[in-house]
């Protein structure tokens, strides 16, 4: 009868240890599902924001934008760095800096200060009207199709047809500049 208690008070113990380690693992899974649920709401979630100029509705959450947001901020990096004067390049350019991502501020910082440099001591306007843009939303790559018309003093010069690619980043919420280049390609 010892004999028998045992066996039956072994079985119950593997039983309850099968019971509390099927329980385990269910606990690990629904916890596992939940930190899945929370690091997706987290990172994804929506918000509304208002650039300078709204021209269409756009959203944003904090892993991703739609394309209408990187238009319209390309639109207003490139009126920031394209239409200035000597009098308000001191004024544009700190704006336009604001949005520049830390690991490209070394780079274009310098470039930046020389332009409104060159801006102001040779008297030089420009102003930018923009034709087309294309979004490459993966990339966050954002290139503006426009005429550029310079003046020196109010001495005109030829306006020229010009392409600048802006490349963007986007971190948990926040949009940056990396990259704001004249295009060498052939504008067509």
């Amino acid at each position: 009868m010892l004999r028998s208690n045992k066996i039956d008070l072994l079985s119950i113990t593997q039983s309850l240890n099968t019971l509390l380690v099927g329980g385990f693992i269910a606990a690990m899974l629904v916890n596992i599902i939940l930190a899945a649920i929370v690091w997706q709401s987290y990172f994804n979630k929506s918000r509304t924001l208002v650039p300078p100029v709204i021209s269409k509705a756009f959203t944003v959450s904090d892993g991703q934008v739609d394309e209408p947001y990187l238009r319209q901020m390309a639109e207003y990096f490139a009126l920031l760095k394209l239409n200035v004067t000597p009098a308000s390049v001191d004024h544009q350019y700190p704006q336009l800096s604001q949005y520049l991502c830390e690991d490209s501020w070394h780079v274009m910082q310098p470039l930046l200060s020389s332009d409104a440099d060159m801006i102001k001591r040779q008297n030089i306007s420009s102003h930018f009207t923009l034709n087309r843009t294309q979004v490459a939303l993966d990339e966050q790559l954002i290139k503006l199709t426009g005429v550029l018309s310079k003046y020196v003093g109010k001495r005109a010069l030829e306006p020229e047809t010009v392409s600048y690619v802006i490349a963007t980043r986007y971190d948990h919420g926040q949009l940056c500049l990396l990259t704001m280049k004249k295009s060498l390609k052939e504008v067509t």
